[in-house]
């Protein structure tokens, strides 16, 4: 081969080697641990509506590592070949040269196999694609469609008001109460688990875990509405096209929507991102508000964070449900926060400075707008005949927050007047998966059987999927391929 050549493809390997090493190691320093199943849906569907601020922030901080690392060793290594060495004054002849060429290639290469391995190390590849191959049977057996189950909703149909908390975690609880922080991060959250239903003990607060497939936004929604894991494997289509979901599957949207409920999203986030507005189309034919919507309407003139603040979901979200509260059809009002998410939160103007780190303050901040808010619907003269749902989407991506090997993390997970009775409810063990039927039965619906899709209708005595079985062995039971899932719940024929 000539010198330029070489020299070419020296650069491009070293290249290569850097760019996905620093990209990779950037991702898991910024978001914590991804699952190879979130990087591969994100890698399938589209980055619309992304937070810009992270995109920025990956160029500022990867990209000139990859440049300067990338000119240093290229240099080094190519060096050799175009300095015309001398030993003793005698010039090297060309088999030499030939050689010094071919080590240099040699050595690129060794670099770009040495990255190659620090990324199968860090992205446990290896094991999802073992996992690509092994197969399951575990959701077919377990799944309890629930298009064919008898759900009957009371005369007096109750409203629903769902709010999703953005990376909220039982971990903020006090020592005291269940957590693991020394001082409660979170308050007022932690005051209306202990006075409402959380299935768990006063003394021990508990939330859902989040299973495989649920451990990001939009997989922990898919949980929450249709009781399954989101799970896109890299040679399945199911969301290819962009203009489906789930198709196979039927939740509480759709639960909801036949009994005559006006389903209803709000979330301070452009709805694209990550499919979320597909899924609530699609399961329920939800009305959806969001960042483009306030744009739209003038409610705000410029987007930050995500979009817009908490402070100002809670207002907009206020003004919707009196609205929703004047029509003659039950409501199911759902919104998610977004101040709470990685890295270091959005620190409004309202956040005090209680603790020495910026994500505690806006985690602090979040429990006490919520807090808040919660006060609010129970002045409201629709609230006697509402029942409230608060849920953690999953556990926070920060790095290195609150981690710890003796506590096992769940989502914080509270349920505010329950049309059912609560004596009897007890301390459980459960997934988010659990929380589709028991959301279904905290409205005052019976259940046939009291299990829809993965999950259980915890007001009742059957056991959890995770109470039935060892969390490790439901673990690695959802990671392997489900033909059914495949075949079943990806499919747009049901």
């Amino acid at each position: 081969m000539k010198k330029k050549i070489i020299c070419t493809i020296i650069v491009i390997l070293v290249l290569i080697s850097f760019a996905l090493t620093v990209s990779i190691q950037w991702l898991f320093n910024t978001f914590g641990h991804l699952s190879m199943e979130e990087i591969v849906f994100h890698l399938k569907f589209p980055m619309d509506g992304a937070n810009t601020d992270i995109v920025f922030k990956y160029i500022w901080q990867s990209i000139p590592i990859i440049i300067v690392s990338t000119v240093v060793v290229s240099a080094l290594l190519i060096y050799p070949i175009i300095k015309n060495i001398k030993i003793r004054k005698i010039k090297i002849n060309t088999s030499e040269q030939k050689k010094t060429r071919y080590i240099s290639l040699a050595l690129a290469t060794g670099v770009l196999i040495a990255c190659i391995v620090r990324v199968i190390n860090v992205t446990s590849i290896i094991e999802y694609i073992k996992n690509q191959n092994d197969t399951s049977q575990f959701i077919e057996n377990e799944y309890v469609d629930a298009k064919n189950v008898n759900v009957e909703f009371p005369e007096q149909k109750r409203n629903l008001i769902y709010i999703y908390l953005e990376s909220m975690e039982s971990t903020y609880y006090s020592k005291e109460n269940g957590g693991i922080s020394n001082v409660s991060l979170i308050p007022e959250l932690e005051k209306l688990a202990k006075e409402n239903v959380s299935f768990s003990s006063k003394e021990k607060l508990r939330g859902a875990y989040s299973l495989f497939g649920t451990t990001w936004t939009v997989g922990a929604m898919t949980a929450q509405t249709l009781g399954i894991p989101l799970k896109i494997g890299i040679d399945q289509n199911g969301l290819a096209d962009f203009d489906t979901f789930l198709e196979g599957a039927y939740g509480i949207g759709e639960i909801l929507e036949k009994e005559g409920y006006h389903n209803y999203l709000m979330l301070g986030s452009d709805s694209e991102f990550g499919g979320r507005k597909n899924l609530y189309e699609h399961h329920g034919n939800y009305e959806i508000w969001d960042a483009h919507s306030a744009l739209e309407e003038e409610k705000i003139t410029d987007r930050v964070w995500w979009g817009f603040n908490d402070e100002l979901l809670i207002q907009f979200a206020k003004e919707k449900i009196t609205k929703l509260a004047e029509e003659d059809e039950p409501f199911n009002f759902t919104m998610l926060t977004a101040d709470t998410h990685f890295e270091n939160g959005y620190k409004c103007e309202d956040c005090e400075e209680k603790f020495d780190e910026q994500y505690k303050n806006v985690i602090a901040c979040s429990s006490k707008k919520i807090g808040e808010f919660v006060k609010w619907i129970k002045n409201q003269s629709f609230y006697e005949n509402t029942t409230i749902v608060i849920s953690g989407d999953h556990l926070t991506m920060q790095p290195n927050f609150f981690e710890s090997e003796d506590y096992d993390k769940t989502v914080v997970s509270i349920i505010i007047n329950p049309g059912v009775q609560t004596e009897n409810v007890k301390s459980r063990k459960y997934s988010t998966f659990d929380l589709m039927p028991t959301t279904l039965a905290a409205l005052g619906a019976k259940i046939d059987g009291n299990k829809l899709a993965l999950g259980v209708n915890l007001f009742s005595e059957e056991q959890t999927l995770i109470e039935k079985y060892d969390i490790d062995y439901v673990e690695t039971e959802l990671k392997k391929t489900s033909k059914f899932y495949n075949n079943y719940i990806l499919s747009k024929n049901r």
